[in-house]
């Protein structure tokens, strides 16, 4: 039997606990799951919370237990310390593993700064177990119950590497990225540290990451620590275990791309991510071109059958995790565009569901609809969500593009407080990137202009939109749809980004000695040469360059590890009084401090507020804020004078 969770379209529009989840407060503060561990024995569920904290500017995390058959509440084990991210600002799962008998589980945690591992039973116990003065990055449990744990150089030691290189300076090569602070200019396990480029295009890893590692085992029986055997190293780096070819041929009899080398991007449907259910069984998780995914069940004995259909994600936590499985059952993080993320049981019999845990709950509203949206685009298929007010008649849009995945806290990298906007009466889109693995050069940002002047002309004909009062916004490649828009169309009313665009400065920041892989990647992804042989090229790709060709006002707010790589964009458009810039220190390609985040999205709101509704936030200490957007040039419509006085004078009286 195949059960639906209905997310979409009509029921959308119901009254959901999620719905009240507008400001960017709570938008920032929303919980999340990762590490998900079912014990051996079917009878637990292991996972932590992950809550950023606007107070203590920090990702909070715990660990909880729940009793696999969902017949009690979840209990909260422990502090798991503050959440690390990686070089992208991708949150870094929690990791945890049971040992055979399902007595005890090992978890690691970040503790006053240091990584270690804990220890805990089911009853709720739950200690310190195993901390040095080096962190332990990864860990495993053997079948034979040893701990295989491989720790990186000393914590002192990274200083004291850290501190060598500010005194005796630093070789620039391949792995340095002269556009970021050199020294010390990350946050890495929740300390400044220095970063350097790991090869692959711009991913980073901390100063030592490629030194050679100690990996030690430990007989959890008697706590006897040595040097672990080959195979017991091998542990650490297991994949997940091996699909059974029936169940790929299984899978492509239903339409499903299932081995991820022939599935490209113009693939519908893929096989996403697979547990082992024992028995040989396994759990499946699909996805399509709208980033819905799907659960399946593989059993030799009957063949492949749908458990559960959804709007959303199925998960372990981030897009990437497989569920957790026992022999009765899938667990996984569950979320869509309206529905905010919470742990589900799904049962292996029936498909039939149980919330097991949902921290996001809030007390009902019904202002606002969320709904799932298609168009024509050319010879193609357009997706995405809308969510609009209650409100008749057209309303001024907001469009992010790329991707749109899970709940809407704002598009690819979480930038822009869709559900704030559309309280505010701004209707808010989030646009799917359609399929480009054809497309390359111009084509791909072409392409992208299409699907937005194509969702602005459809929500226009469906009296939703004012086609008069639109405004983008937009991280990564999002970004640069936002601006070719903005250069290559009079669409846009005003523009946000969050990351920096092709210009020649870019390219020698970056075509330096040992980084090949940058030049090929541009060349071919991106149609680009040296600026200094193709300047033609560069002139009509940069938006630098046609800064001239921009009305909208942009509003950039990058993280510092890039800005420094886009100075022509920011000079000219400052200068010309079309924008204004704000960094932001250590932040990465996504920006992921709880402060941060919640200062970006407030100024995305009153910037979209103010271009598209001519509205301005009463709060004195904005003052400064509306006073330089009424100076910018070439904008319009612009807000009233009274109301601009009005919100200065609340300032100048505050002060006396």
């Amino acid at each position: 039997m195949v059960k639906k969770l209905v997310w979409a379209a009509s029921l959308l529009a119901a009254a959901s606990p999620a719905l009240a989840q507008t400001s960017p407060r709570e938008l920032v503060e929303m919980t999340d799951f990762s590490g998900l561990a079912a014990s051996p024995d079917g009878r637990w569920l292991l996972y932590r919370r992950e809550r950023p904290s606007t107070v203590s500017g920090r990702i909070e995390t715990g660990w909880y237990i729940v009793a696999g058959d969902g017949t009690s509440p979840p209990r909260f084990l422990g502090d798991g310390g503050p959440a690390s991210w990686n070089g992208t600002g991708l949150v870094e799962p929690g990791a945890a593993q049971w040992a055979p008998d399902s007595e005890r589980f090992y978890v690691r945690a970040m503790i006053r700064g240091a990584a270690g591992l804990w220890e805990g039973r089911p009853d709720g116990a739950f200690a310190p177990y195993l901390i040095g003065d080096a962190d332990i990055e990864r860990f495993a449990v053997s079948a034979a119950g040893s701990l295989i744990y491989e720790t990186g150089p000393s914590r002192a030691a990274i200083e004291r590497a850290e501190e060598a290189e500010r005194d005796d300076g630093i070789l620039v090569d391949g792995r340095v990225d002269l556009a970021q602070t050199l020294f010390r200019g990350a946050i890495i396990a929740g300390r400044p540290a220095s970063q350097r480029l790991n090869g692959d295009w711009f991913d980073r890893e901390a100063l030592l990451a490629k030194m050679p590692r100690r990996v030690q085992a430990r007989l959890i029986a008697t706590g006897e620590d040595r040097l672990a055997t080959a195979e017991e190293a091998a542990l650490l780096t297991a994949a997940q275990s091996t699909l059974p070819q029936a169940a790929e041929h299984a899978a492509v009899a239903q339409s499903i791309c299932a081995t991820a080398a022939r599935c490209d991007s113009d693939s519908g449907t893929r096989l996403w991510t697979h547990v082992a259910l024992g028995d040989g069984r396994f759990g499946l998780m699909t996805r399509d071109r709208r980033i819905r995914q799907n659960a399946l069940l593989w059993d030799p004995a009957i063949g492949l059958r749908p458990l559960l259909t959804t709007e959303g994600l199925l998960g372990g936590g981030g897009e990437n995790a497989p569920c957790a499985g026992t022999r009765a059952a899938l667990f996984c993080v569950a979320e869509s565009a309206a529905t905010p993320p919470h742990l589900l049981r799904i049962a292996l019999a029936d498909g039939a569901t149980q919330i097991l845990d949902k921290p996001n709950d809030v007390p009902d509203r019904d202002d606002l609809l969320t709904e799932a949206v298609e168009w024509r685009v050319g010879g193609s298929r357009a997706s995405g969500w809308l969510v609009r007010p209650k409100i008749p008649g057209r309303l001024p849009l907001f469009i992010t593009y790329y991707r749109c995945a899970g709940y809407l806290r704002g598009g690819l990298g979480n930038e822009w407080p869709l559900r704030a906007l559309a309280r505010s009466g701004i209707a808010a889109l989030c646009i799917n990137q359609l399929p480009t693995s054809n497309a390359t050069g111009e084509a791909r940002y072409d392409l992208g202009l299409a699907a937005v002047r194509a969702a602005i002309a459809e929500l226009d004909r469906r009296g939703f939109a004012d086609p008069g009062r639109v405004g983008m916004g937009g991280l990564s490649f999002g970004s640069e749809v936002a601006m070719w828009a903005a250069t290559h169309s009079k669409l846009l009313k005003a523009v946000s980004i969050a990351s920096v665009q092709a210009e020649p400065a870019y390219y020698w920041f970056n075509a330096g000695i040992g980084r090949d892989f940058f030049r090929q990647n541009l060349e071919k992804v991106w149609g680009l040469g040296p600026p200094d042989t193709d300047l033609a090229d560069w002139r009509r790709r940069s938006p630098s360059l046609q800064v001239d060709r921009i009305d909208a006002p942009v509003l950039m707010q990058l993280p510092e590890q890039e800005a420094r790589q886009s100075p022509e964009l920011q000079a000219r458009l400052t200068a010309a009084g079309k924008g204004e810039l704000h960094v932001f220190p250590f932040a990465p390609h996504i920006k992921v401090e709880p402060r941060q985040k919640r200062a970006v999205y407030q100024r995305n709101l009153d910037w979209f507020r103010y271009w598209l509704q001519g509205d301005i936030d009463p709060d004195p200490n904005k003052a400064d804020q509306y006073a330089r957007w009424a100076r910018l040039a070439g904008t319009r419509p612009k807000p009233s004078i009274d109301a601009i006085q009005s919100s200065i004078s609340a300032s100048s009286s505050n002060r006396k």
